[in-house]
């Protein structure tokens, strides 16, 4: 799942929205599929099916593979990337999914990954004031939004607080940079900074973040901008860990929280920064298999399952000198089970009406760059996908709850009611988001689906301490729960493919999409 707090790639997107120009996509035509008869699968066989390939040791299996130290935290691109990649294709060819990729024999769908890489011999990061000099470590000290490389240099102009910048800034601001700490992290404010500062003529920004920034926020916030989570700015904007910011004010004898009033020019200190990126292309993988349905009138008509198997790669030492982030629970967790579901749905004596396509994504933690790719090129027709099933994040938090974010959305939520209710031996409730402040929906590879106006849900057990650290390992994940999960979506998925009748959006959903950009 992408990053939330304190270094929030989404919203940092929305709050360049007025300096960027984002294209928009527009959704597919609706497939007309004709009502067909179909036979209801008998219960005992479905059951069986589940118990049999959706269970505790077989998730776990995947999941300690794919999490395991030698995967290196599946970073998009890197080697460890390509090898997970193939595993996944392996076992959809051992178990009887048919290869839905690039050509007729191929599980891989190869997309182009665009990126910014930080040229450290060509950039400078310092900070100097009295008695004090530290050069600055990119993704770890802090990051930069690709761009300009205009140098920033001098004495900065320092804002306490994103409010300080009222309707302007005044004239001692221009040729410097401007240092604003940003005590709740990124957000719109962020945006109106920049533009101010840009509007005074200054040099460039430096943020402070928040408390809670760490080399391990810093790191991941620069790989994502690096893939062009936020686009390029004519600007040059960096962002600094507040540990770090906090040691460089201190220097000067100024607090980070308590500032100067009004905002001054901090003569004592002095910066000199300037970075720059090479752009580079690298064709990573998707993979994609596909159980053909056996209805001649459905199946032409696709449900699409979800499952990110990327996750941050190799960055900071944490305390106990770990630098691996394995991302067992994100999203080794969904990427199991998304395999199992694969398998269950392959050892049916008959495939569902309609076909059912299963697609493990790379870059969704870059920006949803894999999903995206997909849903705009798709390996099948454009308009033949009815619905979309996504899993991040599977393994973790109460025994008994699973999250179906975005089921008020659709008739997918209907449908989900009626599963839980038919399967109590589950022992799970599918309750709704439970903090939709958090934007959940935004943030995970069903959004991709949704903006192509194809009804989505995602299936989650929410965030927990070790989201995005290295502690996210496979002894801390629950397999068992998982696995319960995706027996759940291992019924669902059955329903929906033999249900003669496409999900279809709600009237809350429908504002949803006219909310996109």
């Amino acid at each position: 799942m992408m990053p939330s707090k304190p270094c929030d790639l989404r919203a940092l997107l929305f709050a360049l929205a007025s300096l960027l120009l984002a294209a928009g996509c527009s959704p597919p035509e609706p497939v007309e599929t004709a009502p067909a008869p179909t036979t209801a699968p008998d219960a005992t066989v479905l059951r069986a099916a589940a118990e049999a390939h959706l269970t505790r040791d077989l998730v776990f299996e995947h999941l300690a593979w794919l999490a395991s130290d030698e995967m290196r935290g599946r970073d998009t691109p890197s080697p460890e990337l390509e090898l997970a990649a193939e595993y996944i294709a392996d076992h959809f060819r051992t178990v009887g999914v048919e290869p839905a990729g690039d050509g007729p024999d191929d599980y891989m769908q190869r997309w182009p990954f665009e990126r910014l890489v930080f040229d450290a011999g060509a950039s400078v990061a310092s900070a100097t004031g009295p008695d004090y000099s530290r050069e600055l470590e990119y993704g770890t000290d802090f990051f930069a939004i690709p761009g300009s490389a205009t140098l920033m240099e001098g004495a900065p102009f320092y804002l306490a607080s994103p409010s300080q910048v009222g309707t302007g800034l005044p004239a001692e601001a221009a040729g410097r940079p401007v240092m604003v700490h940003l005590p709740d992290g990124l957000g719109p404010e962020f945006g109106m900074v920049v533009q101010a500062a840009m509007g005074a003529g200054a040099s460039g920004v430096i943020l402070l973040m928040d408390r809670d920034s760490d080399a391990a926020d810093i790191f991941q916030t620069a790989g994502a901008l690096e893939a062009g989570a936020a686009g390029m700015l004519p600007f040059p904007v960096v962002g600094v860990r507040y540990e770090v910011g906090a040691e460089i004010l201190a220097s000067a004898e100024v607090e980070p929280e308590g500032g100067r009033d009004p905002p001054a020019v901090l003569h004592d200190l002095s910066f000199e920064i300037s970075t720059h990126f090479d752009s580079t292309v690298d064709q990573v993988p998707n993979v994609v298999g596909i159980i053909r349905g056996s209805d001649p009138e459905l199946a032409d008509s696709h449900i699409v399952l979800t499952a990110h198997f990327d996750h941050v790669g190799v960055g900071p030492p944490d305390a106990r000198g770990d630098s691996i982030f394995n991302g067992a629970d994100d999203n080794a967790s969904g990427t199991a089970v998304l395999m199992q579901v694969a398998e269950a749905l392959a050892a049916l004596p008959e495939p569902p009406a309609r076909s059912v396509l299963f697609l493990a994504v790379s870059g969704e933690e870059k920006g949803l760059l894999g999903s995206a790719y997909f849903a705009n090129a798709p390996t099948i027709p454009a308009g033949s996908m009815v619905a979309n099933l996504n899993m991040d994040m599977v393994s973790r938090n109460d025994p008994d709850t699973v999250f179906a974010i975005g089921e008020a959305y659709s008739t997918l939520g209907t449908t989900l009611e009626e599963i839980v209710a038919r399967h109590p031996e589950l022992g799970l409730v599918a309750a709704p988001d439970p903090v939709p402040e958090e934007e959940l929906f935004l943030r995970s590879d069903h959004f991709s689906f949704v903006e192509i106006g194809v009804p989505a849900m995602m299936f989650t057990t929410l965030l927990h301490d070790d989201y995005h650290l290295q502690s996210d390992t496979p002894e801390r994940t629950d397999p068992e729960k998982a696995a319960r999960i995706g027996r759940l979506i291992f019924y669902l998925t059955h329903a929906l493919a033999n249900d003669p009748e496409v999900p279809e959006w709600t009237d809350e959903g429908r504002a949803v999409l006219d909310a996109l950009p």
